[in-house]
């Protein structure tokens, strides 16, 4: 596997992992009587595509990816404090996307 292709699948890994954590809607990714562990990946996807491309992704871009799917926006869903920490775990996933050769 090309280094492409490992940063793109951890990438998306990081961010449905930070999904998973934050679980919108209280589907408990991954537990035995919760939504399957990827229930979120369609999302983290283009979040990923963003990190990977960009370096970083803001607030409104994520919203607009969460508008896409849920007719609402993520902020919408998740407490401040939730939501500020997420988005910083989030753009911690680009710093080594960053500093890459």
């Amino acid at each position: 596997m090309n280094e492409r292709s490992r940063l793109w699948k951890s990438t998306v890994s990081g961010v449905l992992a930070l999904l998973n954590d934050v679980d919108p809607y209280g589907l408990e990714p991954g537990l035995p009587d919760g939504a399957p562990l990827d229930e979120y990946e369609l999302e983290a996807e283009p979040i990923a595509r963003h990190l990977v491309d960009d370096g970083s992704i803001t607030v409104e871009q994520v919203d607009a990816i969460w508008l896409h799917w849920f007719d609402e926006s993520l902020s919408g869903r998740l407490k401040r404090r939730t939501l500020k920490k997420f988005m910083v775990s989030l753009n911690e996933l680009a710093s080594p996307i960053q500093h890459s050769p």
